[in-house]
């Protein structure tokens, strides 16, 4: 795989578009991390001033406090009249007058009050009796003795009443005279009405106040402000990116202290809208690695029918020629340059095949030319054993053997010349076996038999001449020692599964030596003074020249008594 081309242009095409994406990703976040940090910072600025802008009105509503104390002569005169004086009736109502006027003034303001524990004169933009009795409740709890010790006349206090739109409240008093307190009360709903104004809550981000402990948040003061679920830990950073633990939502938050009371003003601002303008290149970083997947895939599709299928086809085309299927060709391609080869691999696959074909008739032509040598040699072969024969009868003046021995001979060989083949029947071979033991029964009288076994359903199988002939005249020359005693051949034929068939030939002479059956097997050549040689090589090379591979021949001795077998294997 690491040397195919379709691995190699992979990886060439990934090692070009791989730093794409990497520079696409870090090029983003990097965008992502300026535009949160100037975003924050004009979002910060924002809440600095409001902030800055809450705090100022909360200190202006303090003076005005102290000066109505120390400067209205109204409120200094009220408690020494009687407070069932028609004086201190009419003093009530100057100073009722003024607190109802100075409400509308400033707009933060929700109330400011009078408290005496025995009178109570207030102006108000809520409802007169549910703020009376807010007045009441919580003044009668701050202005105990102990309660009196902590206020310090200058940091508002956040108190919790349900009858306040909102339950949550800052209040601040100032001791006017012994008994008698001028406060203020202002809704933390309307604070943070006004915060929210600035930014457009749920479409920019989250805005709340929080009642906090030092570093910590405690109470949220604005519980109908839906705000994510967050870390109430306030960082030291101007900003801080925080996850909702509940959505898993990541937020920019921001919070700032307020120096008039103990709360905290916090604006959350959701990253996806911070990042509202990024949200295209966001996006397409996001789905660049998936465009790039589907250009890869488009670029090897093309890649497949441009080069890899000509490639596999020409690879294909390569095998079969190797494995011999010469009559593969390949079709035309409309790539010059692929065209150019298949043409010339189709040229060249011809050309292959035409040579082939030569080169097997070639060695057909050497193979019938040697065949027809071995089978010349083994018939001069035969011819001059025979008149070897005559010329011993002759010399014993049997005249009526030689001239018998004579007329078989010429029938053996008159038929050979006639015939002149390549091949001939199994039964012509076993006739001429039949004329040549007759002519031995002619010198060995009374001591030679031959008999044949199994022959009738093979008798018309073609076989080259000569093939078994010079195994029974090896066995009479070789094993026929004992002249005392009756010498028998025995040829038998046994038919295989594959239609073929397995011919024996076998005597009980004296069988071969271990030498010449050691080289038998392993068909080494004789020694030249072997007689046996020709005719038993002779006939090994004519069989391989006929059947190849289909055929063998194995050489052995008998295992119970004398003798020698010869078993010859035809397809």
């Amino acid at each position: 795989m690491n040397k195919s081309i379709r691995t190699r242009l992979i990886i060439g095409f990934m090692g070009v578009m791989l730093p794409v994406v990497v520079y696409m990703l870090i090029n983003n976040s990097y965008a992502r991390n300026i535009v949160r940090e100037k975003v924050s910072e004009t979002y910060l600025n924002t809440l600095d001033i409001f902030v800055r802008q809450t705090d100022r009105s909360l200190e202006q509503i303090n003076d005005y406090l102290f000066k109505m104390s120390v400067l209205d002569s109204d409120v200094g005169l009220l408690m020494s009249f009687p407070m069932d004086s028609d004086v201190y009736t009419l003093t009530k109502i100057r100073i009722d007058s003024k607190l109802n006027r100075d409400v509308g003034v400033y707009n933060l303001i929700d109330s400011v009050f009078l408290y005496h524990k025995n009178d109570i004169i207030f102006g108000t933009n809520s409802v007169y009796n549910d703020t009376k009795k807010i007045i009441q409740s919580h003044m009668d709890v701050m202005t105990t003795e102990k309660n009196l010790a902590l206020n310090d006349q200058h940091t508002w206090q956040v108190r919790a009443d349900d009858l306040m739109p909102g339950k949550y409240f800052l209040i601040n008093f100032i001791k006017a005279s012994e008994g008698l307190y001028v406060g203020a009360i202002i809704k933390v709903q309307d604070i943070n009405t006004m915060l929210s104004i600035q930014w457009s809550d749920g479409d920019i981000g989250y805005n709340g106040i929080y009642l906090r402990d030092g570093n910590r948040l405690v109470q949220s003061l604005t519980e109908s402000t839906t705000t994510p679920a967050l870390n109430d830990e306030l960082s030291k950073e101007p900003y801080a990116s925080l996850t909702d633990y509940e959505t898993g939502a990541a937020y920019l938050v921001m919070n700032r202290l307020s120096d008039m009371v103990d709360i905290d003003y916090r604006v959350v601002i959701p990253e996806e809208t911070l990042l509202r303008d990024l949200l295209f290149f966001r996006n397409a970083t996001l789905f660049t690695p998936i465009g790039f997947l589907a250009i890869l895939l488009i670029y090897l599709f093309f890649m497949r029918n441009m080069l890899f299928k000509p490639l596999h086809e020409l690879i294909i085309g390569m095998k079969k020629i190797s494995l011999g299927m010469l009559d593969v060709r390949l079709k035309k391609n409309k790539s010059l340059e692929f065209e150019f080869l298949g043409n010339t691999f189709n040229v060249m696959a011809e050309q292959i095949k035409t040579l082939k074909i030569d080169v097997y008739e070639e060695q057909l032509r050497v193979k019938q030319g040697e065949l027809k040598q071995l089978q010349a040699q083994i018939n001069p072969h035969f011819y001059m054993n025979s008149l070897n024969i005559i010329y011993n009868l002759a010399a014993l003046n049997d005249t009526e053997t030689v001239k018998k021995m004579s007329l078989h001979l010429a029938d053996y060989f008159r038929f050979i010349m006639k015939a002149n083949r390549d091949t001939i029947t199994l039964k012509e071979e076993m006739t001429h076996i039949e004329n040549y033991i007759t002519i031995q029964k002619i010198r060995f009288p009374n001591k030679l038999q031959c008999t044949f076994e199994g022959m009738e359903p093979i008798v018309n199988y073609p076989i080259a001449a000569l093939t078994v002939q010079p195994f029974v005249e090896n066995s009479i020359i070789h094993g026929f020692k004992n002249r005392k005693q009756l010498f028998q051949i025995h040829i038998k034929a046994e038919m295989t599964k594959d239609k073929g068939f397995i011919l024996t030939i076998s005597d009980n002479g004296v069988g071969f030596s271990p030498e010449v059956l050691i080289k038998l097997q392993n068909k080494e050549p004789l020694q030249q003074d072997e007689k046996s040689s020709l005719g038993i090589m002779n006939v090994i090379h004519r069989l391989e020249l006929l059947y190849g591979e289909k055929t063998s021949i194995t050489f052995g001795n008998k295992t119970e008594g004398n003798g020698a077998i010869v078993t010859i294997e035809f397809p």
